[in-house]
């Protein structure tokens, strides 16, 4: 493709939040405050050179980079289109070709938006979406919509949530409008060739169980990062590697999402990295990168949110350059052992449970704990 170049348009004030003298604090002294990722449209970093890894769904035969664009955005981003769109592009320019987009979900309706920009390379790009009928249609209909705006005749990824199989009415009104029997429909499609994979995100391991048991999965998304880790439950180091390898013998591919903890702690966190961060050289999201690159688990692709038009560099390069130092380990440590005491009350309260799964310590053994 050929370079874009990027208009800039007018900034938004970072909030303020002054973590001043945190360094030299105890952990647990410091009161984290809720802050969402700041639109920043002037800043500038370089743009990388290297080669971005790919990897495999599984046993899918989908070849997807390890790195991809995640889904997630704010509503006051919606309005800036061209920046959005030249995002997409630099990302599908140096590699990445995994695109994952919500539509219904949050109420930011990027389907369209994303079919437009993704146009010039439809046929080069792998599509993740999670499927959620609305409008009065049913999950065919929306389907045939989705095939529609992207201009496919199929869709990669497909995803719906682990919900439970019952026919009690009370469960049944708890599950938001899903159906068990859309787990039917889907591989259905998949089975005429409209979608070539179908898979779960899931939050608690407990919701995997089910679906496991049950469906021929081809895929789970997973959190995963320095501080939410899989590998940890209600503070006690729980085998994250067992599971992740009965998912490997069934042939069902592992992606990682949440890779900078989630969007209420990514602002405050990369505070705290920057007052600990003596040598000035650590990139807060650079560093959850590479932990995850690093930590052993060897995940097919990682789904990350971008916000800003340096977010695109800046997290790239951690797959350019995919070794990790000293001092990004002892920052990322220095940052957990802080918020594990403070941060629960800044996240959302359907993911304050993901702070049961930050460890009461932590050494070098469990930063790369290999299964």
């Amino acid at each position: 493709m050929k370079r874009r170049s990027f208009i800039s348009k007018s900034t938004m004030g970072a909030l303020g939040m002054s973590l001043a003298g945190c360094s030299a604090v105890r952990p647990g002294k410091v009161t984290l405050k809720e802050e969402r990722t700041p639109i920043d449209f002037n800043k500038k970093v370089p743009k990388p050179v290297g080669t971005m890894p790919m990897g495999e769904i599984g046993t899918t035969g989908i070849k997807v980079s390890k790195f991809g664009f995640g889904s997630h955005m704010t509503t006051e981003l919606v309005k800036y289109k061209k920046e959005r769109e030249w995002m997409i592009h630099e990302a599908f320019d140096m590699g990445v070709n995994l695109f994952d987009v919500y539509d219904y979900e949050f109420g930011i309706y990027q389907y369209e938006p994303m079919g437009k920009y993704l146009a010039p390379m439809i046929n080069d790009v792998v599509i993740s979406i999670t499927t959620w009928p609305y409008d009065g249609r049913n999950i065919e209909k929306q389907f045939e919509r989705d095939l529609r705006v992207f201009g496919r005749d199929y869709i990669d990824i497909v995803r719906i949530h682990a919900w439970k199989n019952t026919t009690d009415e009370k469960e049944l009104a708890n599950q938001v409008g899903h159906k068990w029997d859309w787990w039917e429909k889907l591989f259905r499609l998949k089975e005429k060739g409209y979608i070539r994979a179908v898979g779960i995100p899931v939050h608690i391991k407990e919701d995997l169980e089910l679906v496991l048991a049950e469906l021929p999965l081809d895929f789970v998304i997973i959190p995963y990062n320095f501080y939410h880790n899989w590998s940890w439950s209600a503070k006690k180091p729980t085998k994250w590697a067992s599971t992740v390898k009965k998912l490997r013998e069934k042939g069902i591919g592992v992606i990682t999402m949440k890779p900078f903890t989630g969007d209420n702690c990514v602002t405050p966190f990369r505070r705290l990295a920057e007052q600990y961060d003596e040598s000035g050289e650590v990139k807060f999201t650079q560093a959850c990168l590479r932990y995850i690159i690093n930590s052993g688990l060897n995940a097919d692709a990682t789904l990350g949110g971008m916000y800003n038009p340096y977010h695109v560099y800046e997290n790239i390069e951690a797959y350019f350059k995919p070794d990790m130092s000293d001092q990004e380990r002892k920052v990322l440590r220095k940052v957990r052992n802080t918020a594990r005491l403070t941060a629960k009350h800044i996240l959302p309260d359907h993911y304050k449970f993901l702070e049961d799964w930050v460890p009461d310590s932590w050494d070098d053994s469990d930063l790369f704990e290999n299964a």
